[in-house]
C-alpha cells in the first residue's frame, strides 16, 4: 500500500491546477472512454499514455512521483497479464507441456496492462491537481440537469466528496496498523499463500471497524451541524467559471475523443 497517492491533492498554481473541474472530470471521461473502447490498438493506447504523462509534467506534480504510485498496482497487474496470456486461444506462440501461450493472449495482456495504467494516470492527474471541494463542484455542476428528473444529485456528489476525502486518511490509517501488526510479529511477504492472506485478516479487520466508526461521527458531526442537502439552504463560497484555457482544453478533448470512436 505505500506508496498509493490516489485520491491525494498536492496544492500547486500549474495551468492543469488552474482549469476548472468540470474540465478536468471530462478528461477523465475521455479517459475512461478510450480505455473501454474496444478499437484501441497499443500503438493508440501507448500516445494517450504519452499524452497524460506531458499533461502529469505540466502539472509539476513529478513524473517519477506519480508513476511510483504504480508499485502499489503491480500484483492487479501482474494477475491480469497471466490470466489473459495463459487463457485467450489464438495462434501458440510458445507451448510447454499443457500450456499453450498465444499471440493474441500477449497482445491482449499488453493491451489490458496499457489500460489500467492509464485509468490510474487519469485518477491520479484528476485528484492531485483538483480539491475535493472542487471535485464535488464541478460533479455537482455536470450532473444538475438530472435533478429534474428527481436524481438526487447534491446528495450524490457529497458521497463522491466525503470517498475522495477519506481515501487517503484510510490508507494512512492502514500503514499504521499494519506497522503495528509487523511489531508485534506478523509477516505479511513471508511464508506460504494461505498464512499470508489469513495475515492480511489482521489488517482488514481492524481497518474495517476503524472506518465504520469514522463514519458514524461523521454522520453525527453533520446532524449536530444541522446539514441537510436540499436545495433551498444549498450554497457555495465561489462559483465556478471557465476560461478560455477551458475552451482550449474541451476543444482538444473533443477531437480526441472524436478520433477515438471513429477508429
Amino acid at each position: 500500500m505505500q506508496g498509493m497517492i490516489i485520491g491525494q491533492f498536492v496544492r500547486g498554481d500549474s495551468v492543469i491546477h488552474r482549469l476548472d473541474p468540470r474540465t478536468k472530470l471530462l478528461g477523465c471521461l475521455a479517459v475512461i472512454v478510450a480505455v473501454a473502447w474496444p478499437g484501441q490498438t497499443i500503438s493508440r493506447l501507448l500516445l494517450d499514455a504519452a499524452l497524460i504523462i506531458a499533461l502529469i509534467h505540466l502539472s509539476q506534480l513529478g513524473i517519477l512521483r506519480v508513476l511510483g504510485g504504480l508499485k502499489s498496482l503491480r500484483i492487479l497487474f501482474l494477475l491480469t497479464f497471466i490470466c489473459q496470456v495463459f487463457f485467450t486461444r489464438g495462434d501458440p506462440l510458445l507451448s510447454w507441456g499443457g500450456i499453450i501461450v498465444s499471440r493474441a493472449g500477449v497482445y491482449l495482456g499488453i493491451a489490458t496492462f496499457l489500460r489500467l495504467v492509464l485509468l490510474y494516470l487519469g485518477a491520479s492527474l484528476l485528484t492531485m491537481t483538483t480539491s475535493s471541494l472542487k471535485l464535488s463542484a464541478g460533479l455537482e455542476s455536470l450532473l444538475s440537469p438530472l435533478a429534474y428528473l428527481r436524481f438526487p444529485v447534491q446528495q450524490f456528489a457529497m458521497i463522491i466528496n466525503i470517498s475522495l476525502r477519506f481515501i487517503p486518511t484510510i490508507i494512512e490509517e492502514a500503514e499504521i496498523i499494519a506497522r503495528a501488526q509487523r511489531s508485534r510479529g506478523a509477516r505479511f511477504d513471508a511464508g506460504p499463500l494461505w498464512l499470508r492472506l489469513k495475515t492480511t485478516v489482521t489488517i482488514l479487520i481492524p481497518l474495517l471497524g476503524a472506518s465504520l466508526q469514522r463514519a458514524n461521527e461523521l454522520a453525527l458531526a453533520m446532524e449536530s451541524r444541522c446539514y441537510t442537502s436540499g436545495s433551498a439552504n444549498h450554497s457555495r463560497l465561489n462559483s465556478l467559471h471557465y476560461s478560455w484555457i477551458d475552451g482550449m482544453a474541451l476543444m482538444i478533448l473533443t477531437v480526441h475523443t472524436g478520433t477515438v470512436l471513429m477508429c
